[in-house]
């Protein structure tokens, strides 16, 4: 079955209103990941710097939570007192990192200073030392050491995102398998579905007009001739081979009426069954009622493990009847399984920005994921744009600009 808008809930997230503010404070990072926009140029941020562009989040974004991103942010120095300093201003601090500078000291000391989680970056285009020829059901040994480590320090949340390629797409239920056999310890998985530049069929043009180099961005490349992934795609092949999956939030596009950048879903079961996802009800329940305790939108669950309380939603939402009902027969056939713990998994997709005909992006409407830039909020996936040409780039075929030339 097709997915349909009107079946979901649309967050209500805005610029001003947002629970997620995007923090770069470095650019320097270990790994080489295909795709990546962000490029070496300035290093780290100085610390007073950090603080500066948090207190502007407090004021003109209100989000529930600060991702702490770059490069890879566990190669600032003083990514403790980042941590530290952040929660110490009521925000949850969530780490993005590849992992490679994890410890469980680090681990530790992060946790002391505040951190709520992590997200870790893990997948096969990395080009990560020792994994270069490894598939994503291989990588799944990585993200299982990640999730040992941190799950022993207790109480942070751990998610896992990956960018999906062609070459990939296929392999997604390995990662799905894997995250819900972990369901304990893997609070959440997002697949983030690959876009690229291609430098020989297409040329980039600044706000004058004027072309620019767009070889020097990391999400360029001189040849790509594949089908994008989708984010329709994406859930169906997680549908397929696990049927209890819906998603039941949504973003759309700046551009596009039928695209959808975010798609947020969340299974709820345990490591022995799963039962369904939560609905779209029980979502826009969970904003609005998160929203009016505490001010802001939510982004992360610091809960995770419910248990059968979440079933109270059943009277309004047709999705958690559902998983309700399944609960119950599995009780019934498995009495030890009422004291077993039940709580939920998210699955995420984003869709990154598409080149439309007229040269213009689709981006995420309500974008989540805005960081500051000149005093301003921009889409972070951007702001090499910004960095390297002044402002955003527009897109244009090679062929059809070179015949106007001529």
């Amino acid at each position: 079955m097709a997915l349909q808008k009107r079946d979901l809930y649309r967050f209500p997230w805005s610029k001003n209103d947002n629970p997620i503010a995007w923090l770069e404070i470095t650019d320097i990072c270990n790994l080489r990941c295909e795709g990546c926009y962000r490029q070496r140029m300035t290093g780290h941020k100085p610390l007073e710097q950090i603080q500066e562009e948090v207190l502007f989040f407090k004021q003109w974004r209100n989000p529930d939570n600060v991702s702490i991103a770059g490069g890879e942010p566990l190669l600032h120095p003083e990514i403790v007192d980042v941590v530290a300093f952040i929660a110490e201003n009521g925000i949850k601090p969530i780490l993005l990192t590849n992992g490679m500078g994890l410890n469980p000291q680090v681990v530790r000391e992060l946790k002391r200073a505040g951190l709520s989680g992590f997200t870790i970056h893990v997948d096969s285009h990395q080009s990560r030392p020792g994994w270069e020829d490894e598939g994503e059901a291989e990588h799944n040994a990585l993200r299982q050491e990640y999730a040992d480590m941190i799950a022993a320090q207790g109480g942070l949340i751990t998610i896992f995102n990956s960018t999906v390629y062609p070459s990939t797409y296929q392999e997604i239920p390995d990662v799905v398998h894997w995250g819900r056999e972990h369901v304990d310890r893997v609070h959440g998985l997002v697949f983030i579905t690959y876009r690229t530049f291609a430098t020989d069929s297409a040329i980039a043009m600044d706000a004058a007009g004027e072309q620019v180099d767009a070889s020097q961005l990391g999400y360029s490349s001189e040849h790509f001739d594949q089908a994008f992934v989708t984010s329709p795609e994406v859930y169906q092949i997680i549908k397929e081979h696990l049927s209890q999956y819906e998603p039941s939030g949504y973003l759309g596009g700046t551009a596009v009426h039928d695209s959808y950048k975010w798609l947020a879903g969340a299974v709820i079961g345990s490591r022995k069954a799963t039962y369904g996802s939560i609905g779209p009800k029980t979502m826009e329940l969970a904003q609005a009622w998160h929203h009016l305790l505490y001010g802001t939108y939510l982004a992360y669950l610091t809960r995770a493990n419910m248990g059968p309380l979440m079933f109270l939603m059943s009277p309004w939402d047709a999705a958690m009847r559902q998983a309700a009902r399944r609960w119950l027969a599995d009780v019934v056939r498995h009495p030890r399984r009422l004291f077993e713990r039940v709580g939920v998994q998210s699955i995420g997709i984003i869709q990154a920005p598409d080149v439309q005909p007229n040269g213009q992006a689709d981006m995420c409407d309500s974008c989540p994921d805005m960081t500051v830039w000149d005093g301003n909020l921009i889409n972070s996936c951007r702001m090499d744009e910004y960095r390297l040409y002044g402002g955003l780039v527009t897109v244009a075929e090679k062929a059809k600009v070179e015949a106007e030339r001529r």
